[in-house]
């Protein structure tokens, strides 16, 4: 079995509840799959729950190395001597419910992502250090879970702690096709609580969803997906997604994440995937902004004195050499602009640190990051090895918030080795 197209499906089939067949992505390129490393139960006696259950899951580690590192705020955080880490990546469990009316899917277990640039513990998150350290706390055992009710062709209600519709990548690191997420994913609308209705007609698919997304605890993010296949398979197609805050969330509220812009933001952004013979290429481009007039006086936050904002674009493209062999690479850049005469400016213009700093390695309003990971995989049956190399290159950089010992290096090289292991016949 490929993992491209074991992986292709086993997403599709999680987010078909939702109906978001354009996270149709997996390790490797691809746009067909038909083997899901899974297995099904026939499940009765539970009323509208019984009926085919479907569980996938596995397990990853890797280990990192990368030159200019920063200085380390937690000690011993899977640390292999200064420059080097480890960890578990991700230890996980989908179950999944598509038949009948009534359906379900659970994704859980223990999970970390590691993202474009973001190799610091000095004041901020580190996605590489090891899984439930200081750096990169144990998240909740539960990723995402929600019912789905289908009573129509037409359309469906979704209601729990429902999926992301943003983006062309998940945070479940085996079912992108580089290790490293981009920075795009890192700020979009996370898993969210709340409701979600799902419209369908003919190739176009329409979900709007209102949820608690950035897990603040407040209810007040509407977000959409609009989605268009440019095939019967889904394989190739063209998104629409975005969000915007119908309210106002402060700096106090949790448990959250992201930033305080990023929690008061409003989000536009399109991607797209073709497959060709054994390319796969998936464009996606976003605008994300912090409107000036979000932020009122009554709300006791301090006020941007501008409209702060980010432009962010990326593209993977895949060959696929042959069933066991592909290459993947990322190119990817980002500018988060600034307000230097504005004195909370991190908070509202760090969008890549979520308003970190200033501190080495947090970067700062004003930079852009340009980047390019290079990922060859190799797998064979349920077992997959993945090799990578990232490269960030930093501009605009305000000194002392970049890279290295002291925060002056423009430019940081991560390599890393994950090894996977999948459950499923």
């Amino acid at each position: 079995m490929k993992m491209n197209k074991k992986f292709l499906l086993s997403t599709t089939l999680c987010a078909g509840l939702l109906a978001i067949p354009h996270q149709s992505f997996a390790l490797g390129g691809g746009g067909e799959g038909a083997n899901v490393p899974s297995d099904t139960v026939n499940v009765t006696g539970l009323g509208p729950l019984s009926g085919q259950w479907t569980f996938m899951g596995g397990v990853d580690a890797y280990a990192s190395t990368e030159n200019n590192a920063t200085p380390r705020a937690f000690s011993n955080e899977g640390s292999i001597g200064p420059n080097a880490q480890y960890s578990i990546g991700l230890a996980a469990i989908q179950i999944h419910k598509a038949s009948g009316w009534l359906h379900f899917t659970y994704w859980g277990g223990s999970w970390q992502t590691p993202t474009v640039g973001i190799t610091t513990d000095n004041g901020a998150f580190n996605s590489l250090d090891r899984l439930s350290s200081g750096g990169n706390p144990l998240p909740s055992p539960t990723f995402k879970w929600w019912f789905t009710a289908q009573p129509s062709q037409y359309w469906s209600v979704s209601a729990g702690e429902l999926a992301s519709l943003e983006g062309t990548e998940i945070g479940f690191d085996w079912m992108n096709p580089t290790p490293f997420v981009s920075n795009l994913n890192n700020m979009q609308i996370t898993p969210g609580y709340g409701g979600q209705i799902n419209l369908f007609y003919g190739p176009s698919t329409l979900n709007v969803q209102y949820s608690d997304g950035y897990h603040t605890a407040r209810t007040n993010m509407l977000s959409f997906l609009y989605t268009y296949n440019l095939n019967a398979s889904g394989s190739d197609n063209a998104i629409l997604f975005g969000h915007t805050n119908l309210g106002h969330t402060g700096n106090s509220v949790g448990p959250n994440s992201g930033g305080f812009a990023a929690k008061n933001s409003t989000l536009i952004g399109a991607g797209a995937q073709w497959v060709f013979g054994p390319w796969t290429v998936i464009p996606e481009a976003e605008y994300q902004y912090l409107p000036k007039s979000s932020v009122t006086a009554a709300s006791g936050d301090a006020r941007p004195m501008t409209t702060y904002y980010n432009l962010a674009a990326m593209t993977d493209v895949t060959y696929q050499f042959t069933p066991a062999w592909s290459l993947t690479a990322q190119p990817e850049i980002v500018y988060q602009n600034g307000d230097k005469a504005d004195p909370n400016q991190y908070a509202f213009g760090n969008w890549l640190q979520f308003g970190a700093g200033p501190n080495v390695g947090t970067f700062s309003p004003g930079t852009t990051l340009t980047a390019l990971q290079v990922s060859p995989t190799w797998d064979d049956k349920n077992v997959f090895i993945r090799p990578s190399v990232m490269w960030t290159h930093l501009a605009g950089v305000a000194p002392g918030t970049a890279y290295g010992k002291t925060g002056n290096s423009n430019n940081q090289f991560v390599g890393l080795v994950e090894v996977g292991l999948l459950l499923g016949s």
